[in-house]
């Protein structure tokens, strides 16, 4: 039988050697800088929002409206009078929903002096089926 042991010995290297390619040097400055401009960023907008204060103060101007208590500014899309009531935005939207459907399904007046109604959509759609849409005439 054949010996399959071999044994080879092993070169140690004595020379410098090939690395593993990473700068770690490179890395450390890289976190160090980023470190450094987060900091500095957040006392520049902590400092610049102590100068708007001294500033507004300064100035006897009124602060942003959203720091005040009290009803928010203009447009106000649910009646502040419904804001007080439990779950005013979902009765406010179902009356609201339930108001254009009235109107969607309803006869009623646009325009009384004008002569301008309002119908069904469904009877509107008929009536432009029925009599089709106008024409202009070439001339």
């Amino acid at each position: 039988m054949a010996d399959i042991k071999h044994t080879h010995a092993v070169a140690v290297p004595t020379g410098p050697t090939e690395g593993d390619g990473v700068s770690y040097r490179g890395i450390v400055w890289f976190v160090a800088i980023l470190v450094i401009t987060t900091v500095a960023c957040q006392v520049l907008v902590w400092w610049f929002h102590l100068w708007m204060d001294k500033r507004t103060q300064e100035i006897g101007g009124p602060l942003a409206p959203y720091t005040t208590s009290g009803p928010p500014p203009a447009p106000n899309l649910i009646p502040l009078n419904t804001l007080e009531m439990p779950l005013a935005e979902v009765t406010y939207l179902q009356r609201f929903r339930d108001n254009e459907d009235a109107k969607l399904n309803g006869y009623g007046w646009v325009d009384q002096n004008g002569g301008v109604v309002r119908i069904p959509i469904d009877r509107a759609k008929t009536l432009l089926l029925e009599r089709g849409l106008p024409v202009r005439s070439a001339k």
